[in-house]
């Protein structure tokens, strides 16, 4: 039988060699993938549509594995007129934490299709974007509100 001290070495020792690749995996060593960056955001966009003027919003998403986005749902202020808007699409993630994503906004007053611009940033935990649509200057800050799914 060997003696307590000679084991304990040896079992940390394996310990740490078997969870160590998986607590890299966890930090964000190995880039970003749709089930990293799935879960929910809360998020505020600020900005100018050229013929509508100031643009303010903040509102909610969900990113999900399978590269859909839900829930979405904002309040939007264009020049001053505000309105409660809902929407969903698609998003596609790169390994390096950059992507992009197409929403279909219903809106009262404003209904279109938005594409989005992303990196991913803070182990997948928040994020920054830029709208690309003609005429749009917006840019988006976001933060992780709930756990990946």
């Amino acid at each position: 039988m060997k003696p307590v001290s000679r084991i304990i070495p040896i079992l940390c020792t394996l310990l740490v060699v078997g969870f160590a690749p998986a607590l890299l995996a966890e930090d964000g060593h190995h880039g970003c993938s749709a089930r990293s960056v799935a879960g929910a955001f809360g998020y505020v966009t600020t900005g100018i549509r050229n013929g509508v003027g100031p643009v303010a919003g903040a509102g909610q998403l969900t990113f999900h594995s399978d590269g859909t986005i839900s829930d979405g749902k904002q309040t939007v202020s264009f020049n001053g007129v505000i309105a409660d808007e809902t929407f969903s699409g698609t998003f596609t993630v790169n390994a390096d934490c950059s992507g992009s994503f197409t929403v279909d906004v219903a809106s009262p007053i404003a209904p279109r299709t938005s594409h989005v611009n992303i990196v991913w940033t803070g182990d997948s935990n928040s994020a920054k974007a830029i709208f690309t649509d003609p005429d749009t200057i917006l840019t988006a800050d976001a933060k992780r509100i709930s756990l990946r799914d």
